[in-house]
């Protein structure tokens, strides 16, 4: 599968990847090219103008034999891709002519060749005068960047391994402050003590600043990440399941209007006075008055409300910290339970890959 068209280069490049990938961190740097997560920088001639591209998805590896290609660099590289992969100029807009680079998440093997690169070096085109082939293949090794040609003389440097940087190391855009004001190890300590905290990596930002959610994940980051991919209308079947639970382990199922209360909450009824009411006061007068000095059964209560009205994962996670609270129950058993009934096929939690 492959498709051409001319790309427009700026500043020396182009680039084959995701729009949000960090182009400016490369991994790996060549002639021709530059990687690193989700993306592939393309080393032009031309400082600015059209090139004509074609990228080609191939099933296994080209032969590295070079013998009248034509090519003038040939160099190859790994790209982990975990996004959608398109054609891009470096503003990151979608290149016009090509469609979503056919590619899946995993690791591919990616080759670069080039042409025509010494012609109008460093200068502005209006027609293109380079052409440019990328390929993408999968594998299941990783593999360092290789050159298999080069005959041209631009971009003469050799084959340069970026150092990483590490996750627990401060983000200079975010950080840059905070760490001159405490330390780097301070702040590289906090990172660390925070992926702890969160299960052995740290939170993602679709988690981080959800209420009860760091306590799940200490104990099992898998199922909070696996939530955390889960569609809205299983999320509100996990926080209804949740509110069930909360108020059978305190006994606010007891009471008939909780229990009519559950009845429309699992059939997706509105929900009947007093919860249906806007007099926040009322509701919470009859709660009061009905659960007595039993705290585990007003907040079971509450967990009705917050698993139809509160934003879905919110809800999830609210109605489960109240479900837990209740002393009845334990994480142990409830994370049982609910991976049982909502994620059966889903990894155990001491088989998740912990980066601390």
């Amino acid at each position: 599968m492959s498709q051409s068209c001319p790309v427009a280069v700026d500043h020396h490049q182009f680039v084959v990847g995701a729009q949000a990938a960090e182009t400016y961190e490369p991994t790996e740097s060549g002639s021709v090219m530059e990687v690193g997560p989700n993306f592939v920088t393309v080393k032009t001639g031309v400082a600015y103008g059209p090139v004509t591209l074609t990228v080609a998805i191939v099933d296994s590896a080209p032969s590295e034999s070079t013998e009248g290609s034509g090519w003038e660099v040939i160099e190859e590289a790994d790209v982990q891709i975990t996004k959608a992969i398109h054609v891009l100029g470096l503003d990151g807009e979608r290149t016009a002519g090509f469609d979503r680079v056919a590619v899946g998440r995993g690791r591919y093997r990616c080759r670069v060749s080039g042409e025509g690169r010494d012609e109008h070096w460093d200068l502005e085109v209006s027609e293109p005068s380079e052409s440019y082939l990328v390929q993408l293949w999968k594998v299941a090794r990783p593999t360092p960047m290789t050159r298999l040609h080069k005959s041209d003389k631009a971009f003469g440097e050799d084959i340069v391994v970026h150092p990483g940087r590490n996750w627990w190391d401060p983000d200079p855009a975010a950080d840059a402050t905070i760490a001159l004001r405490y330390g780097y190890e301070q702040v590289a300590q906090w990172a660390k003590d925070k992926a702890r905290r969160w299960g052995g990596r740290p939170p993602t930002d679709k988690i981080r600043g959800l209420n009860r959610a760091e306590e799940f994940a200490y104990l099992d980051r898998a199922l909070v990440d696996a939530i955390a991919r889960t569609r809205e209308p299983k999320l509100r079947n996990i926080a209804v399941w949740a509110a069930h639970r909360a108020c059978a382990t305190s006994r606010a199922d007891q009471i008939d209007w909780v229990r009519t209360a559950l009845v429309a909450l699992t059939e997706r009824n509105p929900l009947p006075e007093p919860f249906g009411s806007t007099d926040r006061y009322a509701l919470a007068d009859h709660i009061t008055e009905s659960a007595g000095d039993n705290q585990h059964a007003v907040r079971a209560m509450y967990s009705i409300q917050e698993a139809l009205h509160r934003e879905p994962l919110q809800a999830v996670f609210t109605t489960l910290g109240t479900a837990v609270d209740s002393p009845d129950d334990d994480h142990a058993h409830l994370i049982a339970d609910l991976r049982a009934r909502f994620f059966p096929k889903l990894m155990p939690a001491d088989q998740y890959e912990r980066w601390i």
